[in-house]
């Protein structure tokens, strides 16, 4: 298991301390390192609201973690 980040830029809220989301334009997108592969996974959460992105972004890392 990679190291956990600990520091995330203005912006960025954490989800499960590893992943983050953060807004792009006027949408928010989720992120991911994964290490295995050296490069970050990214989704769009196709919404402007921050709750409703907290909420996919959670069910995000959970689908991608239920895949490794």
């Amino acid at each position: 298991m990679a190291m956990k980040k600990q520091h995330f830029a203005e912006g960025e809220i954490a989800i499960f301390d590893e992943a983050c989301i953060y807004k792009r334009g006027e949408y928010w997108q989720f992120r991911i390192w994964l290490a295995k592969e050296n490069k970050y996974a990214r989704k769009s959460l196709r919404t402007r609201s921050e709750s409703t992105a907290i909420e996919r972004g959670k069910a995000a890392y959970l689908e991608i973690y239920a895949n490794l």
